[in-house]
């Protein structure tokens, strides 16, 4: 498998894919989009919890960090020893409260959870936890009433859950439906399109605020695109690289709020937010962008 590192390394257009496109060098922040309900809005690209996060790379972390702070990037999905980690650079930047972290919290008794609540909230210089989810659904529909307290009480302002795969979206689109969740994080992209059959649609009707994982499906993207020419009406919707081909597909859809990119490479962060400037293509345009990648 190819992964990104390679594939610029391939590309003759590497030195492209690394730059906020010029047109957008006065903008101060990324454009964002308001989250259904409420006057608060997310950044249209966000921060995975990449393996720079997971493997506490302090150094690595606080680049990415400050390069999202710089262009108005707010959303970044820490889990396990990130939600502590990526949570004190922050805090030691007196950042904390420009950024939305979405942190994974997983059923346990409710007091327990308060307790780790707490901890994860001292830790990341926070009054309340932005997000708290997890991707186990059966066990946070069951225990829904747990998280809900912790909303109560003032220790998290949304809840939701996070999962891949196309064989959750039923059980997802119920939770919806019967008003479980304020946030969902799920995967949508070029080749993976389903979530915009009913799940997307959905979400948008219900006022569900959605996140999207995997818009490179965990690098594959860029062994299917590996030696291709960047198509020339590209530029009409302001792409310059495949990986803002990739995320502006994802971006164009209305439902999306956020999406959350992987990565340890600030150039390849730079490249991402790229993605959120500037024009989307509409709706004959995706079938086109959809038509490219499957005949590669």
């Amino acid at each position: 498998m190819t992964n990104r590192r390679e594939f610029l390394g391939y590309s003759s257009a590497a030195a492209l894919a690394v730059a906020i496109p010029a047109f957008a060098a006065d903008k101060a922040k990324i454009p964002a989009r308001l989250i259904p309900g409420t006057n608060e809005s997310l950044p249209v690209i966000g921060l995975g919890n990449s393996g720079s996060f997971r493997e506490a790379d302090l150094t690595v972390a606080a680049d990415l960090l400050d390069i999202f702070l710089e262009h108005g990037g707010g959303y970044v999905d820490v889990g396990g020893v990130s939600r502590m980690s990526v949570g004190s650079i922050a805090k030691s930047r007196k950042a904390a409260e420009k950024l939305f972290f979405g942190n994974y919290v997983e059923p346990q008794a409710v007091g327990a959870m308060r307790n780790e609540v707490a901890t994860v909230a001292a830790g990341q210089g926070k009054s309340a936890l932005d997000l708290v989810h997890t991707r186990n659904l059966s066990a946070y529909r069951q225990s829904h009433d747990h998280y809900r307290a912790l909303q109560d009480e003032g220790l998290v302002r949304y809840i939701g859950i996070a999962r891949s795969g196309a064989g959750s979206f039923g059980e997802i689109s119920r939770l919806i439906e019967d008003g479980l969740v304020d946030i969902i994080q799920v995967n949508y992209s070029l080749a993976e399109p389903q979530a915009a059959e009913r799940l997307l649609p959905l979400a948008a009707d219900k006022g569900v605020a959605v996140n999207i994982n995997r818009p490179f499906i965990n690098g594959r993207y860029f062994d299917l695109v590996r030696g291709a020419t960047l198509p020339a009406w590209a530029a009409e919707f302001d792409c310059e690289s495949w990986a803002q081909f990739a995320l502006k597909f994802i971006v164009a859809h209305p439902a999306v709020n956020t999406v959350l990119t992987e990565t340890a490479n600030p150039k390849h962060a730079i490249d991402n937010l790229g993605a959120g400037y500037g024009a989307l293509p509409d709706l004959a345009t995706q079938k086109k962008m959809r038509q490219t990648i499957q005949n590669l």
